[in-house]
Formats: C-alpha cells, structure tokens, sequence
C-alpha cells in the first residue's frame, strides 16, 4: 500500500524520510516485514511529495491503517518542525496559539520546584532550564519513550495521560499511568541510561522535553548540587531494589549500601557530563 506526503521544501530529503518511516513503523497493522520504505517522488508547485510504501495485515482495515499512519505523520512532524505547506495560491493566516507559551512554561517551573531532584537549584536555574527546552505534542498510542532505548533527556506530562509498561517473557506489562504533572526520564538525563520502560501516550499528549545539553550547563553552574543529585538517586535506586522496605538489612548495611551507591552516582554524573 502507498500513501503520499508533502513537505516543505526547505527541509532535507533525508530527515524527511527518517521521519515518515518512524511514524509508518508504529501505525496500526502495519507489518514489521517487509519493512516500510519511504521515496522523493515528485517536486510539486509547493511541496516536496514523498511516498510511504508499507504492508498491512488484514486489508479489511485498510481505511483504519491509513488513518493510523496520516495521524502519526503529522504528530512527528510537528515534533520535528516540519511543515506541510499550504498550496501556494492560498493565503495561509498565522493567529497566536489560544495558550501562550509563558502559561506553559510557568506550569513546568511549577512542577520542578516540587521535584526532589531539582530542590538544589535556584528558581532563575530551573526558568533557564524551562525556557530553553522543547514543547512537543504526541498522538494516541505513540510511543514518547521506549524500553531499552538510549536515552539522554526527561520529560514533563504537562497535559493529558500515558501509560508505562515493561516487556517480560515476550509480553507488554503495565505498571504505571502517568498524569499532568508527572516526570519520567530522568535517569536517562542524568546518567545515559538505557531506557527503563516504555511510556505511550493514553490520548493526544503536550509534554516538555530537557535535554543533556541544558542540564549540564546547569549543573556546571552549580556543582554543589553533583552531591545532593547522587544522594537521591541512590536513594531511588535502594527503593527500587527493595532495599530500603527489607527489614532483614540492618541499619549500617542501609548506609554502607547508600554510600556506595552515592559514591557510583557522583562518578557517573561527572563522567556523562563531562566535569
């Protein structure tokens, strides 16, 4: 089957087609194999038209599928800043957003000052961290992050629910629903890790993304937090494993394990980031 696209001109062919293809890859029934592919196919009056060539299983879902990938396409490319141009014999009026963006912005200080990972920086750090941060939108059932993904960023759920599941023994397990308000990542931002889970949008999602590479400009600007941060993530990482709620661990085998775990934090966040 083939469904075709147009995009502004201004925007590589290559990242173009990266983007079609994650979105046609996590439509509904849409085949794993043969794999889904992506083609230039024309140079329109207005657009550059690109084709997505995939295979379903069960044709009978035809209109179903083809409304699953039109809809990823557009919520990837608004992620990534592409435009589906207007044709250009239309006059296309640009009106602000209903919500200003400061609105969104001072709900996300909100909800960092109340983090425990953040108590250590000061209100004016964590409006730098906001202000330069990324606003993206995700459809139904996209995935925002995914289980065992590299991963260098966290999110807030500034609106709507999500749903976070993990693989076991070939299947999905739910484990959590993330709301408005709600953080998750943040191990990744701090450490690199691996993605733990897989966390999907319930319905359409308006998250705020924080990256290394502002968060490390941050933390340079305040080193005295490299301490406190490796505390509560040892402390996370103890509650985990169960540590914490054991009562067969003593007391001073709690510490010993906190100090330990603090120690490989403070290595592991200096060594990611650089300092």
């Amino acid at each position: 089957m083939r469904i075709r696209v147009g995009v502004d001109y201004n925007v590589p062919p290559n990242r173009v087609k990266d983007v079609l293809m994650r979105a046609a890859q996590t439509a509904v029934n849409v085949l794993a194999e043969p794999k889904v592919r992506v083609f230039l196919v024309d140079f329109a009056d207005h657009a550059v038209i690109y084709e997505i060539k995939f295979y379903m299983g069960n044709h009978a879902r035809i209109n179903e599928t083809n409304d699953s990938i039109r809809t990823n396409v557009w919520y990837e490319l608004k992620r990534q800043r592409i435009k589906i141009p207007y044709p250009i014999r239309t006059l296309q009026l640009e009106r602000q957003p209903t919500k200003p963006r400061t609105e969104d912005h001072e709900e996300a200080r909100t909800i960092l000052r109340s983090e425990p990972l953040f108590q250590c920086l000061s209100d004016s750090q964590i409006a730098n961290l906001v202000s330069r941060s990324d606003l993206n939108h995700f459809g139904r059932g996209e995935r925002v992050i995914e289980e065992g993904a590299d991963g260098d960023s966290m999110f807030i759920l500034l609106h709507g629910n999500a749903q976070v599941s993990v693989a076991k023994n070939g299947s999905t397990i739910p484990v959590a629903t993330l709301r408005s308000g709600d953080c998750f990542g943040e191990m990744s931002l701090l450490t690199g890790e691996k993605r733990s889970a897989t966390v999907r949008a319930d319905g359409d999602c308006y998250v705020m993304e924080i990256g290394k590479d502002i968060m490390g400009e941050v933390i340079r600007e305040s080193p005295e937090c490299l301490k406190q941060l490796s505390e509560l993530l040892a402390k996370r990482r103890m509650e985990t494993e169960g540590i914490l709620k054991d009562a067969a661990t003593s007391s001073a085998d709690q510490a010993a394990k906190q100090r330990e775990y603090t120690a490989t934090f403070l290595n592991r966040l200096k060594t990611f980031f650089a300092l």
